[in-house]
């Protein structure tokens, strides 16, 4: 039956346990404001036949009651089983549900049991018909919308930040200049969803930073600059706005020193850089060889005089280590002056090379998506117990956020120290939930035949 007065349409993520703060009733993440929702809205332009409403449970609680026509929840590995039971609840209400996002693409078999229609693939073109579509009393049960191979991709519209309460971010306002990578590491899902790197038109994303309501923002594409004629043009054109941003990087993208004197030129003040490992053996092995040890404090020193703060970030849990690469790690950050370092238990998420291989080798320990949040052990290590890298993993965190720790690290940071310090400081309240929770538990291997065969499908 076609919906008569406006519809309205209730667009939710769930929690996904990001690092928070709690200020009495008030929650404030202390990453970025998530995309995906406020660019689906945007996708079906001015229409005031439709009426949006966007939840992040993160920092908000879902309206279980709320009054709509139509509930959109974005899916990701870590909050699956949160989102089903969300759309469990809504269907039980006679409100039809449409589920989308990475996991739905990479387990659309799965997500179509707790959903009327799911979307596979990006929704750039599937979106807008959807909502036609649902308008018009013909929804579809599945929208695919094949992996877009060309090497750019317009029409992405200016994201609708005010459905979002930009307080609740440490970063609201979030641009998008890329998708997917030119990099296969083994535990990215990436390759699978975005099979090649593609570009926005330069002239699109600075379009977007200039209706920035502030003057920061931030990039979370996994491979902004790796065309680097690319990047330098639109650094080049980001330069002019005087914007104060952030983004992902690799350590090769910091070997080009023009790209280096354009990032810090165009306000670039803080960089997340994928270290991943002290055992060169690992990072050859996972695909990211490009990662040279013996170039990190030449690195570190060149990103600290360009006023680039740095997050690096290492995981633990490699087959080549070994319980000596806790200690061995946390020196290497105290050494290499690390401004903000942030530590992740090897997860392999389905869809990655790394959940296939360990699955054909009988080694993972969980099939329960909760678990897959890069803070729970999920597989079985070969150079150690679970125990022993989930405790390893908590000991790094409590040992590298001391306050004596974090001192030596954030006065290499010069003119950036104030916004070093701070970081490091709400990292420590982290550190103490971490401590709360309890101590290791062999998760249960939920490898029911269904499960199983819903993972085979993306291996």
């Amino acid at each position: 039956m076609a919906v008569t007065h406006p519809i309205r349409i209730l667009l939710v993520m769930a929690d996904a346990a990001m690092h928070k703060l709690y200020l009495g009733p008030l929650t404030r993440s202390m990453r970025e404001a998530p995309l995906s929702l406020i660019t689906l809205a945007a996708l079906t332009g001015d229409d005031p036949e439709i009426e949006y409403r966007v939840v992040d449970e993160s920092v908000q609680r879902v309206p279980l009651d709320a009054d709509v026509d139509l509930v959109g929840i974005s899916v990701l590995t870590g909050t699956a089983r949160r989102c089903y039971a969300l759309a469990d609840h809504f269907r039980r209400r006679q409100i039809p549900v449409v589920l989308g996002g990475v996991h739905v693409t990479l387990l659309p078999d799965e997500a179509r049991q707790h959903a009327d229609c799911i979307v596979v693939g990006m929704a750039d073109r599937s979106w807008p018909q959807l909502v036609q579509d649902f308008k018009a009393g013909r929804l579809r049960a599945e929208y695919i919308e094949p992996p877009g191979l060309e090497e750019y991709y317009p029409g992405i519209p200016t994201p609708r930040w005010e459905l979002q309460d930009a307080w609740r971010y440490n970063l609201p306002y979030t641009v998008p200049a890329t998708r997917g990578c030119i990099h296969k590491c083994d535990f990215c899902t990436v390759p699978a969803v975005w099979p090649r790197l593609q570009k926005r038109p330069i002239a699109d994303v600075v379009r977007d930073i200039r209706a920035v309501p502030s003057r920061r923002f931030c990039m979370n594409d996994v491979s902004p600059f790796d065309d680097a004629e690319y990047a330098k043009e639109l650094l080049r054109a980001i330069a002019p706005l005087k914007k104060t941003w952030g983004a992902l990087a690799t350590t090769e993208n910091m070997e080009d020193p023009e790209l280096l004197e354009l990032l810090a030129r165009s306000g670039c003040r803080f960089l997340l850089l994928g270290f991943e490992s002290v055992n060169q053996e690992s990072l050859n092995r996972i695909a990211k060889a490009f990662n040279r040890q013996q170039s990190y404090e030449e690195l570190m020193a060149r990103l600290h005089r360009a006023g680039i703060v740095v997050q690096g970030c290492f995981v633990f849990g490699f087959d080549e280590d070994g319980p000596d690469v806790f200690a061995r790690t946390v020196q290497r950050v105290q050494e290499l002056r690390i401004d903000i370092p942030r530590y992740s238990i090897y997860t392999p998420y389905p869809g990655s090379r790394l959940f296939a291989r360990l699955q054909g080798e009988g080694r993972l320990l969980s099939y329960d998506w909760g678990d897959y949040d890069t803070m729970h052990v999920v597989f079985r290590p070969l150079g150690m117990s679970p125990a022993e890298l989930y405790e390893g993993f908590r000991w790094s965190y409590r040992q590298t956020f001391k306050l004596t720790n974090i001192l030596r690290r954030t006065l290499a940071s010069g003119r950036m120290f104030p916004v070093a310090f701070v970081g490091n400081l709400t990292y420590r309240l982290f550190v103490k939930r971490l401590f709360r929770q309890k101590g290791f538990e062999m998760p249960v291997n939920q490898s029911a035949p269904a499960a199983a065969a819903q993972v085979r499908l993306s291996a």
